[in-house]
């Protein structure tokens, strides 16, 4: 009897290994810290998978670059040596330039709603068919994040375009944004975010452009310095999911269905999150003594069409696809 015993429960532990030895593990690599709007979505993202799955699909999240750092992690992607990823679309430009297409000058002062409009219609179908010759898969729409500024700084206060010549402000590792920063007079360095909190700390830079005000307070950044935002609403930053074509490749027609089913889930949540953050944002960041200027309207205005008359240069130097963008701009004038 009691070798009956032993051997049901040796079966019992055998069988359980090999459940878990069938299961398939994928690692998601995201450079912000943990708290990140981007963080919480791959956090319910893996958990998602992993419930929808019955276990058979695990998820890893490696937060902080603790795995690959921004322009690491999408060729890794590419490479099939990392899994999953959610990605800014301007640190995704380095490998797709056209994705910098939402900071262009035609997109400065545009409302939420226009933006959102493009990333649930055809020009975010052809942008996913770009990455998908490249090897990342897109599964689901990205979601939008927040209004991209010019100037976030440390002690220099920014009222206006006239105040940028000289400041060194770094910015997300984008071609377009330092691009158009460079016209505005500013000097822009591109950085990975893991490396500003040190930058500012250390006084290498004044302060960083082409981020958001949800970018300052997921980094808690005025810990490194920044007190200062010049706030001109110059395009909108957005988190797009994106998965190894190697990985899915391997993983069942079921289980490919499950990463894009969940991800659809997530991404509801992720947008109401970050748009509920932005509501609070100015709240937030003056609890903790980060002073925000909204730039004057007509000023803005101004800079946008005297932009606007560089974009096409713009465009070029920063190796994208005019026509493309021509179907941005037709799409963002309801004409599509």
């Amino acid at each position: 009897m009691k070798d009956f015993i032993k051997t049901t429960v040796l079966g019992a532990v055998l069988a359980s290994g090999a459940t878990a030895a069938l299961a398939t593990e994928l690692r998601l690599s995201v450079e912000t810290p943990p708290g990140h709007v981007r963080n919480l979505a791959a956090e319910r993202w893996a958990e998602a998978i992993e419930e929808a799955s019955g276990g058979d699909l695990t998820v890893e999240v490696f937060p902080a670059a603790q795995l690959y750092k921004s322009a690491d992690a999408i060729r890794a992607l590419a490479s099939g040596a990392l899994d999953m990823s959610i990605q800014a679309n301007v640190t995704m430009s380095q490998f797709e330039p056209n994705l910098s297409f939402s900071i262009l000058p035609v997109f400065f002062g545009r409302t939420a709603e226009e933006a959102r409009a493009i990333l649930e219609g055809p020009i975010a179908d052809e942008t996913g068919e770009m990455l998908a010759a490249k090897g990342i898969n897109v599964p689901g729409s990205a979601f939008l994040f927040a209004p991209q500024h010019t100037a976030f700084t440390t002690d220099t206060v920014v009222e206006s375009y006239d105040d940028l010549p000289g400041l060194k402000l770094a910015t997300p590792p984008s071609p377009v944004v330092v691009s158009v920063l460079k016209e505005m007079g500013g000097a822009p360095q591109a950085a990975r975010r893991s490396e500003i909190p040190l930058m500012l700390s250390q006084g290498q830079i004044d302060g960083m452009g082409g981020v958001t005000e949800l970018t300052i307070i997921g980094g808690k950044l005025w810990e490194s310095g920044i007190q200062n935002i010049f706030a001109d609403n110059a395009g909108w930053g957005f988190y797009m999911p994106v998965v190894s074509q190697r990985t899915m490749d391997k993983l069942s027609e079921e289980e490919q269905a499950i990463i894009r089913d969940t991800w659809a889930e997530v991404h509801d949540w992720a947008s109401d999150y970050a748009a509920g953050e932005m509501e609070s944002a100015r709240e937030t960041l003056a609890e903790h003594g980060v002073n925000v200027v909204d730039a004057d309207l007509d000023m803005v205005a101004e800079k946008r069409q005297a932009l606007l008359d560089l974009q096409d240069k713009i465009v070029s130097d920063g190796g994208m696809d005019a026509d493309f963008i021509a179907r941005v701009t037709e799409a963002l004038d309801g004409s599509m």
